[in-house]
């Protein structure tokens, strides 16, 4: 399996769970609720993003740029609550997935920018 395959087979299975997470922004109470098209506007560039890359892959027309808009989503997530109740509720593990969502977005963007060449992923 080539580079390129192994990451379209990666982005369409990261799109399609965010496809999956849209159902947590329409089931939100308390005060969350008011955030919900925040919420939903994320988990779309998220997915969106995600197919977006998947199918540029696929394709063979894969441009750096479009993981901009996968690194936004990134560092649009931050300060959402998370799907897992637990990583909410632990505190160290709340940080630690934010630093995990910092980290992915400036990679993603690193690469957008071309601070990073893709070369160094098999692209």
């Amino acid at each position: 399996m080539a580079a390129a395959e192994f990451y379209a087979l990666a982005f369409t299975l990261l799109g399609a769970w965010g496809v999956f997470t849209w159902r947590k922004s329409f089931k939100l109470t308390g005060p969350w609720a008011q955030r919900r098209w925040y919420l939903f506007l994320v988990e779309l560039l998220f997915a969106g993003s995600c197919f977006a890359c998947a199918a540029a892959l696929g394709f063979d027309w894969f441009r750096a740029w479009l993981l901009a808009p996968l690194g936004a989503s990134f560092l649009g997530m931050i300060p959402l609550p998370c799907y897992f109740d637990a990583v909410d509720r632990i505190r160290w593990l709340h940080a630690a997935r934010n630093l995990l969502f910092l980290a992915v977005a400036a990679l993603c963007l690193a690469l957008a920018f071309g601070f990073v060449p893709l070369a160094r992923f098999g692209l």
